[in-house]
């Protein structure tokens, strides 16, 4: 049921929405092979854990990729026509392909994207992968496995996504709600103090002023949750 409503949730969001963000991560395929006949030459999102052997693999060519994210495009076009797209590469090494392997995925990955660029209208390419592999390129900016980008790096490549498509107007209502949600999380030693409760009063007035100036942002639940704490 969860994953049903899910579905349908993501179906209502992307036919409203104004701009869908792609993440690229590899190029490389895995096919079920003779050792699957009933599902032969499918290509597999995850191998469950499968035996090695039932499945071939395959780099896909730079033609080959462009064809499938024209086909993509083209699908989500007819469904969404005021829809923008933006690609972006995923920096996180496919260390198990081994470190040539990931390079040549990612070098087909790059190469697709920037053919798509150049021939459809209303697609982006965001340089995120670039972001952390040539503006930080320390090892120091990722996490302990070597593989996944840390706070820091993930926290510098989403500040340049802001200052790229997000106006100061936007940037700062983004401040003031990043406030609220940690008002939201605090936990005080003493509820019912005079200091406490002026810091509640505050967050409900910074709250109602926001809603009042923008009243499509979904603030009702912080407005409601900071009342519940005054005390009466």
């Amino acid at each position: 049921m969860k994953i049903n409503s899910s579905i349908n949730d993501a179906h209502l969001f992307l036919k409203k929405a104004n701009h869908l963000i792609i993440t690229l991560g590899s190029a490389w395929l895995y096919i079920l092979n003779e050792k699957s006949p009933s599902s032969q030459g499918l290509v597999v999102a995850n191998n469950h854990k499968a035996p090695a052997d039932r499945f071939t693999k395959k780099l896909m060519n730079v033609g080959e990729l462009t064809e499938n994210l024209k086909s993509l495009i083209s699908r989500l076009k007819s469904f969404n026509p005021h829809l923008n797209i933006i690609f972006t590469i995923s920096p996180v090494r496919h260390l198990r392909e081994g470190l040539v392997e990931n390079n040549r995925s990612k070098a087909v990955l790059i190469q697709a994207v920037h053919e798509i660029v150049i021939a459809e209208t209303g697609v982006e390419y965001f340089p995120a992968y670039e972001y952390v592999m040539d503006d930080l390129r320390d090892y120091r900016f990722y996490a302990e496995d070597l593989v996944h980008p840390n706070y820091t790096a993930t926290n510098y490549v989403w500040e340049k996504l802001m200052e790229t498509y997000m106006s100061n107007e936007t940037q700062m209502i983004m401040k003031q709600i990043a406030e609220l949600q940690l008002a939201k999380q605090h936990k005080p030693f003493f509820s019912g103090s005079s200091e406490h409760q002026k810091f509640i009063q505050s967050c409900i007035e910074k709250t109602a002023a926001l809603l009042n100036q923008y009243p499509f942002l979904s603030l009702q639940a912080h407005l409601q949750l900071f009342k519940e704490q005054l005390v009466k």
